[in-house]
C-alpha cells in the first residue's frame, strides 16, 4: 500500500469514528459507549470503578421484622384499653364501646435502622366479659403489662394476684411491666411511690396517663427493647430452655408440681 492510500485509509477511520461523539452545547464532546468500554477495560485489569449512574447504587439491607404478643393484665376499669388506644391510635376516649373494640392491635416500633418489632397487643374487653382470662389468652406472650389505678389502692393490691396469674399460666421468659394509670390526677393519687416500688421489684415501672399519654409509648418501647434484649441472652445461653407447645417453657415435672401446689386459689 503506498503512501497516498495509507493517508485514504487514515481518513476512512477518522471518519468512522466521527460516529462515536456526539456534539453538545460549547463544544464540548461526549463520547458515546465510553462508560460501557471504560469498565470493561478495568475488569481486564482487576480494576472496578465506581458507576456514574444512580442506577447501580447498592440498595439497603431490608429491615428485620420481630413479632411479639403483648398481654395486658389489671383489675376491670383501670384503663388497659384507653391505653393501647393511646399507644396504637394516640387517642383517647372516657366512653368505649366494647361491641365495636378488636380483641388484638397492631402496631410497628422501629427498634433501630435494621429492626422493626410488630406488636400484637390484646384487649382484654371480651376476655373480661367471661370473668376470668383464659390459658389462651397467655400463650406465646412475650410481654406483660400489668395495669393499676394509681387513685384506687384496691387495683393496686390486686396486682400481685395478676403477677401470680401471670406467672402460673404465661411462658417463664415473659417480660413484665407494670404501670400506675391516671397519673394526670396528681391530688387523687392514693398509691405511694414508696409501696410500689416494694411490689415491683427490678421489673419495669412507670406512672402513665393515658388521658395525656404521658410516659404510655416509652412504657411500651422500653418493654419491647426488654423482650428483644432478654431474647439475646437466651439465643447466647446454651443451656437455654425452650419454649414449649402452648408458649411456655419446658420445665423438669417435679419444678412444674412445686409450682401447683404453691399456688393459691383466687375468691
Amino acid at each position: 500500500m503506498d503512501n497516498e492510500e495509507e493517508e485514504n485509509q487514515d481518513d476512512l477511520q477518522d471518519g468512522n469514528n466521527d460516529d462515536r461523539f456526539t456534539k453538545v452545547e460549547n463544544d464540548v464532546y461526549l463520547i458515546e459507549g465510553f462508560d460501557e468500554e471504560k469498565q470493561e477495560e478495568n475488569k481486564e485489569f482487576g480494576e472496578t470503578q465506581a458507576p456514574l449512574s444512580n442506577k447501580n447504587k447498592p440498595k439497603n439491607s431490608k429491615k428485620e421484622v420481630k413479632k411479639f404478643k403483648i398481654i395486658l393484665l389489671g383489675e376491670k376499669g383501670v384503663g388497659k384499653s384507653s391505653l393501647i388506644d393511646r399507644y396504637v391510635s394516640n387517642k383517647f376516649s372516657n366512653f368505649e364501646n366494647t361491641e365495636l373494640r378488636d380483641a388484638v392491635k397492631i402496631k410497628k416500633y422501629e427498634v433501630d435502622k435494621n429492626l422493626t418489632a410488630e406488636l400484637s397487643i390484646n384487649d382484654t374487653t371480651e376476655v373480661e366479659k367471661l370473668g376470668k382470662f383464659p390459658r389462651d389468652y397467655y400463650n406465646d406472650a412475650h410481654g406483660a403489662i400489668i395495669v393499676f389505678n394509681l387513685t384506687d389502692p384496691q387495683s393496686f393490691e390486686k396486682i400481685s394476684y395478676w403477677k401470680e396469674e401471670l406467672d402460673y399460666n404465661a411462658p417463664f421468659d415473659v417480660v413484665v411491666c407494670y404501670l400506675g394509670n391516671q397519673a394526670d390526677r396528681t391530688a387523687d393519687r392514693k398509691v405511694k411511690m414508696d409501696d410500689i416500688k416494694k411490689i415491683v421489684g427490678d421489673n419495669l415501672y412507670y406512672d402513665v396517663s393515658a388521658k395525656t399519654g404521658n410516659n404510655v409509648s416509652l412504657a411500651f418501647e422500653q418493654l419491647t427493647i426488654g423482650i428483644i434484649d432478654k431474647q439475646k441472652d437466651e439465643e447466647n445461653n446454651p443451656d437455654k430452655v425452650k419454649r414449649g407447645k402452648e408458649g411456655r417453657k419446658t420445665m423438669d415435672l417435679n419444678d412444674i408440681k412445686n409450682a401447683n401446689s404453691g399456688r393459691k386459689k383466687c375468691c
